[in-house]
């Protein structure tokens, strides 16, 4: 089973591989508050690295920007726009 720093690690590289012919450079959220566990998996938030950088409006992303990583197998992948809003990982927990 894979620990909170080790599925950040997975979903950081998950993210530079998906990302990489994108017009954008994109970066995790380095607070706490954009990383969480429900059930078996993690869930990061993401975001151009310029709003992340300077929280600026111009640079924010739209979208779901939420990666889950399985505790378990370690699979990563992007949630969808209703996925993001049923799970709402960093709602309630």
């Amino acid at each position: 089973m894979y620990t909170m720093d080790q599925a950040g690690q997975l979903a950081a590289g998950f993210l530079r591989q998906m990302s990489a012919d994108w017009d954008n450079e994109v970066t995790l959220f380095p607070e706490d508050n954009y990383r969480a566990q429900k059930g078996e998996f993690y869930y990061f938030a993401f975001q151009s690295t310029k709003y992340v950088t300077t929280r600026d409006d111009k640079y924010f992303l739209y979208g779901p920007c939420l990666i889950s990583v399985h505790s378990v197998t370690g699979e990563c992948r992007l949630l969808g726009v209703h996925e993001s809003y049923e799970v709402n990982p960093f709602g309630a927990r």
